[in-house]
């Protein structure tokens, strides 16, 4: 008989822990912060660049990913026979992911706990430690429910938590103010205070109507392709209220987030005196619901001419986003520009 107190009957209550309570509550910690924020953001960036190349709706992926990680949860919790198999499995994907992040240079952010993410390596190092931890750690037995009653309840917890994500995913467009420079494509009937259709022979004026434009819930531009491209067919440019006429001369457009600082370090480098080019900086909307107003930075462009993209989009690219414009066609077009090295300020001689 094992003695209670021994090494080997303590370990296989560490793992019991571990795959029953530790490992449940990691996972449920990072779906929920993700339910709440539902934004495509808060998938890894080259996860996120595969599935949109595969055609695969972002919010949808997202949903079917919470609906799998809360599922996962209730397996573990209800049914320890497949607790420990479970968290090894959750836990290996997450490893996966984050050193394919990694591997492709994103060492900043992963999105796994939302706003409060810290970098992928620290992500990794905790996935990494938590599934050698399942994995050598043996899982003291329990005696099991009923089948029947647990994986009800497990279905009952996926069913419920899969309609909570799906629900959560936003419209698939949206309906924005068009500002200067947009064309309303909003062209319904307007109704008088009686709340009769107005009529041509109608002599009561109708009620103002604001113009909208529709835009996609997100977007992820891909820059690579732009090169040589018009600019009336750059989707990014086009949504950008009161860009001026590009038509003729040179132009950079730089979007930018006033909170960022490799941002910043760019336009102090070159663009604070003496512009080769007219410049626009157009500003990113740090979320849905609107502009950072804490942390940011001064603008040192004087002569730059300041916009910004409309609030509502998740706007999913990395700033700054730089392209240079001549006679009305894109030359060259990077996301993520460098400060000390850029790759798109022709007329900066890079």
């Amino acid at each position: 008989m094992t003695d209670p107190a021994s090494p080997t009957d303590r370990m296989s209550l560490v793992g019991l822990v571990l795959v029953r309570a530790l490992v449940p509550l990691w996972v449920l910690t990072g779906a929920s912060a993700k339910l709440i924020a539902a934004s495509p953001r808060l998938l890894p960036e080259h996860l996120r660049r595969l599935l949109e190349g595969m055609g695969i709706d972002l919010h949808t992926a997202l949903a079917v990913f919470l609906t799998i990680e809360f599922a996962a949860v209730a397996v573990m919790v209800l049914k320890p026979s497949l607790a420990r198999v479970t968290a090894i499995f959750m836990l290996a994907s997450f490893c996966l992911v984050l050193a394919w992040e990694m591997i492709n240079g994103n060492f900043t952010d992963c999105g796994c706990l939302a706003t409060f993410s810290p970098p992928p390596w620290v992500m990794l190092a905790i996935d990494a430690a938590l599934l050698v931890s399942v994995c050598v750690c043996p899982i003291r037995a329990v005696n099991a429910r009923d089948e029947r009653i647990s994986w009800a309840a497990v279905s009952l917890l996926g069913v419920v938590m899969g309609w909570v994500s799906f629900t959560a995913v936003p419209e698939r467009t949206i309906n924005v103010p068009a500002g200067n420079g947009y064309a309303s494509t909003n062209t319904g009937d307007t109704t008088n205070t009686d709340g009769a259709t107005t009529t041509d022979a109608d002599p009561v004026a109708p009620a103002p109507v604001t113009p909208t434009v529709t835009l996609p819930a997100y977007y992820q531009p891909d820059v690579t392709d732009w090169a040589g491209q018009s600019v009336d067919d750059i989707d990014l440019l086009t949504w950008t209220p009161g860009l001026p006429d590009m038509s003729s001369g040179r132009h950079y457009v730089i979007y930018y987030s006033r909170v960022c600082e490799h941002c910043n370090e760019l336009l102090i480098a070159h663009f604070e005196y003496n512009l080769p080019a007219n410049t626009v900086l157009v500003a990113i909307p740090e979320s849905t619901e609107g502009f950072e107003t804490e942390g940011t930075y001064d603008n040192p462009c004087g002569d730059c001419v300041e916009l910004e993209l409309p609030v509502g989009v998740d706007w999913l690219m990395s700033p700054p986003v730089v392209i240079a414009v001549e006679d009305g066609v894109v030359q060259c077009a990077v996301e993520a520009e460098d400060a000390w090295e850029p790759s798109c300020l022709p007329w900066h001689g890079f």
